[in-house]
């Protein structure tokens, strides 16, 4: 494991994280794991937590899928133990297509991340933007070749 100071640092869209909790293969379950080991340091913002929670606890979501409110519950108090909480940016300086992704580049923009992974296209589609900086937008597959998590066996 890479110290803290030299880890990548990543905001995680929505969708990752909830397929990495439903789904027991894949990418997403491989981001997810890694965040919770530290490969990486997981950041969130209040709003961003909150999203992860209001998708998460949606009744059809458990009949669906079979996450338990305990399955849940565990699942947001590793992440508040384990991500880092940061400020968003109050204003962005790009415009996104949907609004509903703000939250995520704010929280990306305002805790310096170094990543923002997301398989949105209204998001990947500012890739590579230079009113972003450094904050790369990336697809899962890429984050976990550039943070060296081997593909599943």
């Amino acid at each position: 494991m890479r110290s803290a100071s030299s880890r990548a640092s990543a905001v995680v869209d929505t969708n990752l994280i909830v397929s990495g909790l439903v789904f027991e293969r894949g990418a997403p379950r491989r981001l997810v794991r890694a965040g919770f080991d530290q490969t990486f340091s997981m950041l969130i913002s209040q709003s961003v937590r909150a999203e992860y929670e209001r998708v998460l606890t949606r009744p059809w979501f458990a009949t669906k899928y079979g996450l338990s409110p305990d399955d849940v519950d565990a699942f947001l108090k590793l992440l508040d133990t384990s991500a880092s909480m940061v400020t968003p940016l109050t204003e962005l300086p790009v415009p996104v297509r949907d609004p509903k992704d703000e939250p995520i580049l704010a929280a990306a923009l305002g805790g310096q991340a170094n990543y923002l992974v997301t398989g949105d296209k209204d998001l990947l589609v500012l890739a590579g933007d230079p009113r972003l900086g450094t904050l790369r937008i990336v697809k899962v597959a890429d984050f976990l070749a550039a943070i060296a998590v081997p593909a599943e066996s």
